[in-house]
């Protein structure tokens, strides 16, 4: 089973439908899954801050939702993380390529992408590093089964060690 084959069932396990997400190379092959497969319904967004809009309004619209993004867009969700998603308990998953570290060849990419879980701790929203293909499965079930039960988004943050890392070089 592929890290992307795990993600799929631990999304359908938990009855999670709509999914936002922004192109993104790296979770291409997740991507062109979710939009094939029946029970989802995928909605390609313009800006990642967008999708947190979205599964916010499925939410109490009666549906779950995850948002599939970049680090480097995630940091553009901050503010409507901690002013809309924390307080008002409305939860969600994020399925998040996490740039920044082994392999990466923009710069632009490092502050936050290397940042990314220290920041999500200082807001409150919790999160967890991916980079095993044996455990994403469970992992993701799990976070599922947290954010849906708490009432609080949670952000899943695959290493390039498992989605594979751009290269550029």
């Amino acid at each position: 089973m592929t890290w992307i084959d795990g993600v799929v069932s631990a999304l359908q396990r938990n009855d999670v439908r709509r999914v936002a997400y922004l192109p993104d190379s790296a979770l291409s092959g997740l991507i062109e899954r979710v939009e094939s497969n029946e029970p989802f319904e995928a909605v390609s967004l313009a800006r990642e801050e967008h999708g947190v809009g979205l599964l916010s309004g499925a939410y109490l619209g009666g549906e779950r939702g995850v948002l599939l993004c970049q680090s480097s867009g995630l940091a553009t969700t901050i503010n409507a993380l901690s002013s809309l998603s924390k307080p008002t308990r409305i939860p969600f998953l994020a399925v998040v390529s996490r740039r920044g570290d082994l392999g990466e060849f923009n710069d632009a990419q490092v502050p936050f992408g290397y940042a990314v879980g220290d920041v999500l701790d200082d807001i409150g929203i919790r999160n967890r590093r991916l980079d095993v293909p044996e455990t994403v499965e469970r992992d993701v079930d799990l976070a599922a089964k947290s954010a849906f039960s708490t009432g609080e988004p949670y952000v899943l943050l695959l290493d390039a060690t498992l989605t594979g890392a751009k290269d550029e070089f």
